[in-house]
């Protein structure tokens, strides 16, 4: 076969364009491949990988078909430019196509690294590939984000780093591209007879969406296939960022339109499903009812359980704090609701679960309706004056009319007090506790629940500068679960810190006053912090644990099983029999101060949780692993389902499918 030349666009110049632009095609395989293998030795860790180098060899093999997948997208237009130009047929009109071919193409690969840069931010941030928290961006307080974005250390070397990418794309796309004016054919292709010309025209359409595809089973590939190991590292190696974003897109889109629904996906029978499983009484208490305590419910902003596991005087995070955690209760067996704020929030609030794949509450026209499972209820019903403190600013995802809507009588951010030392989301801790502690002696008469949640502990970790941290040498073991953090790491800790210091003077102005024998104290977190990162799956409970700290004034204390596994939904229905007396309320969670069952914790990962045992659960694959959880050192080791393993699955289940119905059910 030898070259020719042409006077018209016909089948032998579609021919050569599709083998001209092959080189182009390679090239950014070959990129995409290089930054999958960046990504890999980025996020490494080495250690959890045991058994598993099979697994990682699959994952590159499976990465390598979602790269063709992303190619062959771009490739559709182009491909479709070419089988136009058949008809065409004009070469002139074509050499305009080729420009737009030429910018398309810079446009479509600079897209993708942009793209890849956004992945590789929100996989630091939050552990995991692209998904539909990243529309959130929008919903929060945006501004605070891009300064704290701008702050981190890799920022200013991404930017360059993919403004020298885009450009370097476009020279390459421009010699290449450029060869396709030439009217020079490379291939002979005259010898082909007609049919096997048409043949040619329609397969590589045909072969654009088998690899478009990437699978010729029932479902396109996407974040369903990648489930190809019980290390979940390994199995986020695979997907790309573009994939990832059409899977975000997708369940955005069912969020709007309220299609996801969720008892049909935990392929529940929804007419066996009790919906008074919620409906509860308090547990009769005289001396709650005498006292009428006040109630204090204190959300630190990522107070995670991780550090605290190596307190100790050359690494000091508790400070003054740990004396009240010596002498008061702590659960260390205990998950939080979800892996951001507002799904606490929501989830502490409503008395609800975090229902994986809906939408959150605060983003929806059912954040200004009253909901009867509303935290506050029972307290407004036994004549209680509630309050809500939040650290930053009560426009941050429309809050204030969400809590007002949930019956607060008053609400308070960061407005409320002269601001001294703000960081980029609001007060420091210092200014946080100085307003909950104002609004709880004020009107010493009417007895108070007060929820406060605070903003501090957050990139981009700021402390006042006249604050002196105590020791903080980071262990080695910390510093190994934290291997991508190179900017903040020292300020996490100060940051920590200082709130845990700034906690430990509220609750000793609390025990030092009067105060103290009417007034009932919870602290937990929001989430963990995020620069830890568990990506073995014998580590998953530390990816989600937090701590509930509770204090108890004599006269009302009751026994509490610190072995117990507990989660946020939890603490109100503790607090319901602590402090007050055969109440009526609806929430999902269970009283830690009851021993009439088995106390099982779960969040909206689907991370499930008991004394012993623990389950890893895929709602969306119904892939379940099974493990022991050791309480001691906070580990798990996979073994074989177990009927306890059974009754957990089973709650999860019950529990999100009546929460489920109930959160549209359930309002007054």
């Amino acid at each position: 076969m030898i070259s020719m030349m042409i006077k018209k666009f016909d089948f032998e110049k579609y021919f050569d364009c599709v083998i001209k632009i092959m080189p182009l095609n390679i090239v950014a395989l070959t990129a995409m491949a290089i930054y999958r293998i960046f990504f890999f030795f980025y996020f490494q860790n080495i250690p959890s990988f045991k058994d598993l180098y099979g697994y990682i060899f699959q994952a590159f093999f499976l990465g390598m078909r979602f790269d063709l997948s992303v190619i062959a997208l771009v490739n559709v237009l182009v491909i479709f430019i070419f089988t136009i130009f058949l008809l065409i047929k004009n070469l002139k009109l074509f050499s305009v196509a080729v420009f737009f071919i030429k910018i398309y193409y810079w446009i479509a690969f600079t897209a993708i690294a942009l793209l890849n840069t956004i992945d590789f931010g929100f996989y630091v941030y939050f552990g995991e590939h692209i998904n539909v928290l990243l529309f959130d961006f929008f919903s929060d307080d945006t501004f605070a984000l891009v300064k704290t974005i701008m702050y981190d250390w890799r920022f200013p070397m991404a930017l360059l780093i993919l403004t020298c990418v885009s450009f370097a794309i476009y020279k390459i796309v421009s010699l290449i591209i450029k060869s396709l004016t030439n009217r020079h054919c490379l291939i002979n292709a005259s010898f082909c007879n007609v049919f096997i010309k048409i043949f040619i025209v329609l397969f590589i359409p045909f072969l654009i969406f088998c690899f478009a595809r990437g699978t010729t089973s029932m479902f396109p590939l996407g974040k369903f296939h990648t489930q190809i190991s019980p290390n979940q590292f390994i199995n986020n190696i695979s997907i790309t960022s573009v994939h990832s974003l059409m899977d975000a897109i997708d369940a955005k889109m069912e969020q709007k339109k309220d299609k996801i629904d969720i008892v049909e996906k935990l392929k529940i029978n929804k007419y066996e499903i009790d919906l008074t499983l919620f409906n509860k009484l308090s547990m009769k208490n005289d001396a709650a009812k005498k006292i009428k305590p006040n109630v204090v419910f204190i959300v630190l902003e990522g107070f995670g359980e991780l550090p605290l596991l190596y307190n100790s005087k050359n690494f000091d995070v508790l400070g003054e704090l740990k004396q009240h955690f010596d002498s008061d209760a702590v659960l260390y067996n205990f998950l939080a609701a979800g892996v951001t704020t507002i799904h606490c929030l929501e989830s502490t609030i409503l008395n609800m679960p975090q229902r994986p794949f809906s939408i959150q509450i605060t983003q929806t026209q059912k954040a200004f309706q009253h909901f009867s499972s509303s935290l506050v209820l029972p307290y407004k019903r036994s004549s209680y004056l509630t309050k809500a403190v939040y650290g930053g600013s009560l426009a941050w995802r429309g809050i204030e009319g969400f809590l007002k809507a949930q019956g607060f009588d008053e609400i308070y951010g960061e407005g409320s007090i002269k601001n001294e030392y703000r960081h980029e989301w609001g007060i420091n801790d210092a200014q946080f506790f100085e307003i909950v502690l104002r609004e709880l002696k004020n009107n010493n008469e009417t007895p108070k629940f007060i929820y406060a949640m605070s903003t501090a502990t957050h990139p981009p970790y700021k402390t006042p500068p006249y604050y002196k941290s105590l020791k903080l040498e980071i262990p080695k073991e910390v510093l190994q679960m934290m291997p991508n953090e190179k900017k903040y790491g020292q300020k996490i800790f100060e940051s920590y810190q200082f709130a845990n210091r700034e906690a430990a003077k509220f609750l000793s102005a609390i025990k030092n006053s009067e105060l103290a024998e009417n007034t009932i104290v919870v602290i937990t977190g929001d989430h963990n912090l995020r620069e830890f990162k568990a990506t073995a799956s014998e580590e998953l409970f530390k990816r989600y644990a937090v701590p509930m700290y509770i204090y108890i004034p004599k006269k009302l204390k009751k026994r509490i099983n610190l072995d117990i596994a507990a989660c946020h939904m939890d603490i109100a229905t503790t607090l319901y029999d602590l402090s007050l007396s055969n109440e009526e309320y609806i929430a999902a969670g269970r009283s830690i101060l009851s021993n009439n069952y088995n106390h099982i914790a779960f969040n909206s990962e689907g991370f499930i949780l008991s004394s012993n045992k623990a389950i890893s659960y895929n709602i969306e694959t119904g892939n379940v692993i099974y493990f022991d959880f050791d309480s001691t050192t906070k580990m798990l080791s996979k073994t074989e389902e177990t009927q306890e393993h059974r009754e957990m699955l089973e709650y999860y289940k019950k529990t999100l499918a009546v929460s489920d119905i109930n959160i549209f059910f359930i309002r007054n």
